[in-house]
């Protein structure tokens, strides 16, 4: 029983380690079936992709706009005029720190203007009225006892209101020489003036002088001499509706033949200076300005006033008026003398 019991032992313990050698399980032969496990799902992490800060370094991109090739005859305020935006803009997009100075052949950048950027607009500029150089004007009609009075307003409003009034209660229409800053800081005095009546000339925009003659400086160029005008008289159109043309008058009385020729071209006939200055700029007493006005009347005269408060014109009018009817004159603006 013992020796049987011994033999069925062995016989268990061999079938328990039955297997291949050196005791490894064998693989499934191909017949088996396996059981496949599912595809696992990959995990994905995102991670947001960082906003760039301004570093202060950044290339300046240059504004959205067309460019547009400068041509003889242009300023940079018919260029603004033509494109629907301002002076400053062009000047701002452009880094043009002088309005007055563009060059023939210069690339501008017009901001806000859509329109593909690689085409040129093929603009052409308004031709100036065909005119010859602008006659120069010193006195009017000498056979008529008819003086007329002009005052330039280029700086500070001063006695304007004062002189307007004093105009209007003697129904005097007269002519006002009008620079693009005046207008610009005192838009209702301006309209005063044409809604009662009076007119303007075209005294540039910022009283620069176009010769250089009184200021040392270097004459303007054509360009220049055209932004002036073209500057001043759209200011005044747009604030009044009125025009300034056909009169101009030279900041500080200068000119030359060029200045005659460049002012005429742009549709100026007269270049107006003056028979007598009162010189009340100069600050002479209302006294002395009246006694100036009645000793050197004349037919035909133009009179120079200034309407700033460094003159007494404004105070000296009303006795300027009286003193000149009493001698037979009528007073008017430059059409009452300048009329055949």
């Amino acid at each position: 029983m013992r020796l049987l019991a011994a033999l069925l032992v062995l016989v268990v313990a061999g079938v328990a380690c039955g297997g291949g050698e050196g005791g490894e399980t064998q693989s499934p032969s191909p017949s088996t079936t396996a059981t496949a496990s599912a595809t696992p799902t990959a995990s994905v992490t995102v991670t947001p992709t960082p906003t760039p800060q301004p570093s202060g370094n950044e290339p300046t991109l240059p504004p959205t706009g067309v460019t547009y090739i400068v041509k003889a005859g242009d300023t940079l305020y018919s260029i603004a005029q033509r494109f629907g935006v301002t002076v400053d803009a062009i000047a701002a997009a452009n880094n043009i720190s002088d309005p007055t100075k563009i060059e023939v052949g210069q690339v501008l950048i017009i901001p806000g203007v859509t329109a593909t950027p690689t085409v040129i607009p093929t603009v052409t500029p308004t031709p100036p009225p065909a005119a010859g150089p602008a006659e120069v004007i010193t006195i009017g009609n000498t056979n008529r006892q008819a003086i007329a009075f002009t005052f330039d307003a280029g700086s500070d409003a001063g006695y304007t209101t004062q002189i307007l009034d004093t105009l209007a209660a003697n129904g005097i229409h007269a002519t006002f020489g009008m620079t693009g800053k005046f207008a610009e800081t005192y838009p209702d005095l301006v309209q005063r003036m044409v809604n009662e009546g009076h007119t303007l000339i075209n005294h540039t925009y910022d009283h620069k002088s176009f010769t250089g003659s009184s200021t040392g400086a270097a004459p303007l160029t054509r360009e220049q001499r055209w932004e002036e005008l073209d500057r001043t008289e759209a200011i005044i159109n747009q604030l009044t509706g009125a025009t300034t043309l056909p009169y101009f008058r030279p900041p500080y009385g200068d000119y030359d033949a060029s200045v005659n020729e460049d002012v005429g071209a742009r549709g100026y006939k007269y270049n107006i200076m003056w028979t007598l200055d009162s010189r009340g700029w100069t600050g002479i007493p209302a006294e002395q300005i009246v006694q100036r006005c009645l000793d050197n009347a004349q037919n035909g005269a133009i009179y120079i006033f200034h309407v700033g408060s460094a003159s007494q014109d404004g105070p000296a009018l009303q006795q300027i008026i009286d003193g000149l009817r009493a001698k037979g004159y009528s007073i008017g603006d430059l059409g009452s003398v300048l009329a055949p």
